[in-house]
């Protein structure tokens, strides 16, 4: 009896001790998602310069990832379903560690063999996250999903304020700027190996039924979708274009720099403040209509004036920040179980993702035709509206069924 009462004590220690490691690890996973993307633009003239990019490759070469990201997200449910969510998301940061180091090497193509490589693993990690979430941390996942959402907003502010200067040291280049993060994925590829090795759960188990009801044919997927989509629009044409905006204002690139910094630092906080309220509210619409509260405010500031910039990127870092952690733990709020959680992460991610690849590409090409930036930040201004809309009617207390 006494070996038996040890054996059980060992087991809840190793369960705990488990589930701590995996806990650990999904944060990891979390900080990995954008901080290889993020790295780039800071440094992309140099790259135009060495690699003799033009525009147009430039351009693509910010797109790309997120062009991959929507693709992907269509794949990576079936993927999951097939493979299992630990087995996938340890590929998935494999590419990611591969693909980082690739991005950092001299041969012809590598730049952008790797940025594929590694945007393919972010995608798998995008999507898989919230159903790994949903299924093992049922009570808790909204403060979890805050958590890794902290870390990859934290890290994609830390990876963009550090790019230049890595770049700058002695005897260093834009390449080491790039490559470094790969250390960052060795680490959370270690942390990941016992999940690998362990068991490897499946998003369709053989005694589970697939949902009834698909998110593409139910209001509350097209709903979370627009919302994830309307508010990356925002997010990322400001990281994109804000420099370039306010250099018309006198605004030097060190100092927009500076300030897309405290974008991401507020964005972070955000974050852990808006997970903390999900748990506290039995509904979602009043964040929901904040965050787009504060996405209109910004954006409107940044309309009628520029020279207050700081100001306005503080109320959108806020909104953003909000806006990304209420719509991702809406994918487990909003279904019933993580087949379904898989499901519509895998939806809203594609629409979302063709979103941000859009907002960038439209405000260039509205500044273009107009030559002026009051078109192109009215577009801004209406996504936000729309953010308060559409976040709302997806906040409301309900589930796919």
């Amino acid at each position: 009896m006494q070996v038996v009462v040890m054996s059980s004590s060992n087991i809840s220690v190793s369960s705990r001790q488990g589930g701590l490691v995996l806990y650990v690890g999904i944060i990891l996973i979390g900080a990995n998602l954008r901080a290889p993307i993020t790295s780039l633009g800071p440094v992309l003239p140099e790259i135009q310069q060495d690699l003799r990019l033009d525009g147009v490759a430039a351009g693509l070469l910010n797109a790309l990832p997120l062009i991959i990201f929507a693709l992907l997200s269509l794949v990576a449910p079936i993927v999951g379903r097939k493979h299992g969510l630990e087995r996938v998301l340890g590929a998935a940061i494999a590419a990611i560690l591969v693909g980082t180091i690739v991005r950092s090497l001299s041969f012809p193509a590598a730049i952008w063999v790797g940025t594929i490589l590694l945007s393919a693993g972010i995608a798998f990690g995008n999507v898989l996250l919230p159903g790994l979430v949903k299924r093992d941390f049922p009570s808790g996942g909204a403060g979890l999903i805050g958590l890794y959402a902290a870390a990859m907003a934290g890290m994609a502010g830390l990876s963009a304020g550090l790019a230049v200067p890595i770049a700058a040291l002695p005897n260093l280049s834009w390449r080491w700027s790039l490559g470094c993060w790969a250390l960052l994925s060795l680490v959370t590829a270690i942390v990941w190996l016992p999940q690998m090795r362990g068991r490897h759960n499946h998003l369709a188990a053989a005694d589970t039924a697939q949902p009834a009801v698909l998110p593409w044919r139910h209001p509350i997927g097209w709903q979370v979708s627009l919302f994830f989509a309307l508010h990356s629009l925002v997010f990322y044409a400001i990281v994109d274009w804000f420099a370039s905006y306010v250099a018309a204002s006198g605004v030097s690139p060190a100092t927009a720099g500076l300030q897309l910094l405290v974008y991401q630092v507020v964005a972070v906080a955000t974050n852990l403040g808006g997970a903390a309220l999900i748990r506290r509210f039995r509904d979602q619409r009043g964040l929901g209509l904040v965050c787009g509260v504060f996405l209109l405010i910004g954006t409107v500031g940044l309309l009628l004036r520029p020279d207050l910039s700081l100001l306005w990127l503080v109320s959108a870092g806020m909104g953003a920040g909000i806006a990304m952690v209420t719509s991702l733990t809406l994918f487990t709020l909003r279904t019933h179980d993580h087949h379904q959680a898989g499901a519509l992460s895998g939806m809203a991610q594609f629409v979302g993702y063709l979103g941000a690849a859009a907002g960038p590409l439209l405000v260039g090409v509205l500044h273009d035709a107009t030559g002026d930036w009051r078109v192109p930040l009215s577009l801004l201004v209406a996504a936000s509206a729309l953010v308060m809309v559409f976040a709302t009617l997806a906040g409301r207390p309900r589930v796919i069924r």
